[in-house]
């Protein structure tokens, strides 16, 4: 079950830092090469500088990224630029975004939780990781023993109690409750509030409606994973063991290795929104458009939706079959057609599924992977992550415009995961297709941190 701990975060200083926005970020991983320069410029302390330092000409083992991010961490809070709250603290971050003209609030709580291993815990991932990327993470905690951002989860909250007691205790509705401590709008418009509930009687009741409570990662494996590698080879470090020993005032709760700064939802919370990733095809060799679409007529209903569909038809049409096992499929070159794909034979298809991907059959992406790359196009998921033959993509329209352009061949056009599927396949320790999920918004990272040798 869920091990919920307050921490005392660590914050930009207001008095220093008048406007929080320039400072603060998207995770990490989905900052493009672009943005990060454009987040490098706002600010001398952007948390661009910690999260994704830049390679520079001469750097070595004992000076280069990870190094001078803890330079600047270090700095930064001598400074005083990052300033520790005096009490531990659970945190209620709050966000409000516009989504296709419809206003959400997302409403949820920062705090420790205890690291569990995927195999026996209660902490369930749904994401393979990637060898690279948990090595430059693993490079980067080494270096600063921080959290700079938070790992994403949802939990199960049917009779809204967890949620009732994040509503009350940040004074209602955000835009006449209590004040927010930190109130401000990112640079993709949406609106970010935190609040810092110290209330030992609030911090409690967290605690304890927590305890029964299994959580699902929705963003930040990679994190995770490098979180618990980093417990495991630092237990056994006598330099950070004493380190831990001169910082820590509670031998109750054991190592803060074992902890980890993660933001949890609730999975009813109507913010928790997700958005399609469609996919881009190409690099599969000389296009047969007829070929494709005579593999496809084994399990899909095909139905011709011209060469004119634009946007706004595409996503009507996409909605309308939400409940059913539907894509749009744009080809490229000669044909230029979109034609939208129904499943009519799921016996066919299961037990297509069932030769590998049996745990995908009743997932729009597994049917997608499992089915249509591995089967008709020859694109085995175990190696996709080593060509070039998929791009993951929001944007209808940039995907149109890719096709048309011939930087790729077909694009699929795909309905958003629901969070309930999410559950299921990760409860039991399944894992889904590549980017089968895109949770929106990001959480920003630099609203606080955590040093992991201060509990």
């Amino acid at each position: 079950m869920a091990a919920i701990l307050p921490f005392r975060g660590l914050r930009y200083n207001p008095e220093k830092i008048e406007d929080i926005s320039k400072v603060t970020t998207p995770p990490y991983d989905v900052i493009s090469e672009k943005e990060r320069e454009r987040f490098y410029g706002l600010h001398p302390n952007s948390i661009i500088r910690l999260i994704l330092g830049k390679d520079l000409p001469g750097d070595t083992q004992s000076v280069n990224k990870y190094t001078r991010a803890a330079g600047f961490f270090e700095e930064w809070r001598k400074e005083q630029v990052l300033i520790q709250d005096s009490e531990p603290a659970i945190y209620v971050y709050a966000q409000q975004f516009t989504l296709e003209n419809r206003r959400y609030t997302r409403r949820g709580f920062v705090s420790l939780v205890k690291l569990e291993d995927f195999k026996t815990g209660n902490i369930y991932p749904h994401e393979h990781t990637l060898s690279k990327p948990k090595e430059d993470r693993m490079k980067l905690m080494q270096s600063c023993d921080a959290n700079f951002s938070q790992v994403f989860a949802f939990y199960e909250d049917r009779e809204k109690k967890m949620s009732d007691i994040l509503f009350n205790a940040t004074g209602g509705d955000t835009e006449i409750g209590a004040s927010a401590d930190v109130d401000f709008v990112d640079v993709y418009g949406v609106r970010n509030l935190l609040w810092v509930i110290n209330d030992g009687e609030v911090i409690q009741q967290i605690t304890t409606l927590m305890k029964d409570k299994a959580l699902f990662i929705a963003d930040g494996h990679h994190r995770y994973e490098t979180a618990l590698y980093y417990r495991d080879v630092n237990r056994d470090n006598a330099e950070m063991q004493k380190r831990i020993k001169q910082s820590s005032t509670d031998d109750t709760i054991g190592s803060p290795l074992d902890y980890l700064m993660m933001m949890s939802v609730a999975m009813e919370d109507q913010g928790l929104q997700i958005l399609p990733t469609h996919r881009l095809v190409r690099n599969i060799g000389k296009l047969d458009p007829d070929k494709i679409k005579k593999s496809l007529k084994e399990v899909f209903q095909i139905e011709n939706l011209g060469k004119g569909c634009d946007v706004a038809v595409l996503t009507k049409r996409l909605r309308e079959e939400r409940e059913s096992h539907s894509f749009i499929l744009y080809i490229g070159e000669e044909d230029k057609g979109f034609y939208l794909l129904t499943v009519r034979d799921k016996e066919r298809l299961h037990q297509i599924l069932e030769e590998k991907h049996a745990p995908w059959k009743s997932l729009d992406t597994g049917i997608l992977h499992g089915f249509i790359f591995e089967k008709i196009l020859g694109i085995k998921t175990e190696d996709i992550a080593k060509t070039d033959c998929l791009k993951y993509i929001q944007s209808e329209s940039e995907s149109i415009a890719a096709v048309n352009e011939g930087k790729h061949q077909l694009a699929f056009f795909l309905n958003p995961t629901r969070i309930e599927q999410i559950r299921d396949i990760a409860i039991e320790r399944n894992k889904m297709p590549p980017k089968a999920t895109y949770f929106y918004p990001k959480l920003i990272t630099g609203i606080v941190l955590r040093h992991m040798i201060e509990i």
